[in-house]
């Protein structure tokens, strides 16, 4: 072999080992930039821990800790509670709070001039698991709230599932039974006659005077 021919053959060899390496560099550089950093998943930070342990807390556990805490004002109170009673049980509740089940629905009675229209449905949604004397407390606040605004309870009711419905017009019921029979029906005849009812609040009504002639 002649010694160009020598020359040339190291040359090509030397441009092709610049070659392989460059590429090598490139590929490594690539995979370095687009690797995820820690504690991200998809260019999305990780979920604060704090808002995760959050969501471990129950709806008792909830309920209890706004009923004990100090720096909220009853209306505040009020609002946070029944908006976490939903599917609540009143039982669990009594457990967890040393049996203060009874206390809380007190609480809410005495101040149900703060619970809003708009809550009626986590009420009814709470009104499982209760017997005795909170049974009887619960069903003083639901009469109270049907009293007050009719519309919106009537509304809340039709709109619920059966099982609840049926809790729900029971505690109403129940409630007013302390008042002569006739003379609610009466109020509520002549505030329905206002009323453009759907037929699922029609049939809330027509349970609801079925169950006033027999509420216990």
């Amino acid at each position: 072999m002649s010694r160009s021919t020598v020359s040339v053959s190291v040359a090509c060899t030397a441009l092709l080992l610049a070659a392989t390496v460059g590429c090598t560099s490139n590929t490594v550089g690539q995979h370095a930039d687009t690797a995820p950093l820690s504690g991200t998943s998809a260019g999305k930070p990780t979920q604060n821990v704090a808002k995760t342990q959050q969501t471990w807390q129950s709806q008792e556990e909830w309920v209890l800790s706004f009923y004990k805490d100090p720096s909220l004002d009853d209306e505040a109170k009020v609002h946070h509670i029944v908006d976490h009673m939903v599917d609540m049980n009143w039982g669990t509740l009594n457990k967890i709070s040393g049996h203060q089940s009874l206390q809380v629905i007190e609480y809410l009675y005495k101040q149900r001039a703060f619970i809003p229209s708009e809550s009626f449905p986590h009420l009814i949604r709470a009104s499982d698991s209760l017997d005795g004397a909170l049974g009887e407390s619960y069903a003083a606040i639901m009469g109270e709230l049907f009293t007050r605004d009719k519309t919106a309870m009537t509304e809340a009711l039709a709109n619920t599932d059966k099982s609840n419905r049926a809790r729900g017009i029971g505690s109403i019921a129940y409630a007013l039974s302390y008042r002569e029979t006739s003379a609610v029906k009466k109020e509520i005849r002549q505030w329905q006659a206002g009323q453009q009812l759907t037929a699922a609040e029609k049939e809330v009504i027509r349970a609801l005077f079925v169950k006033l002639d027999d509420p216990y």
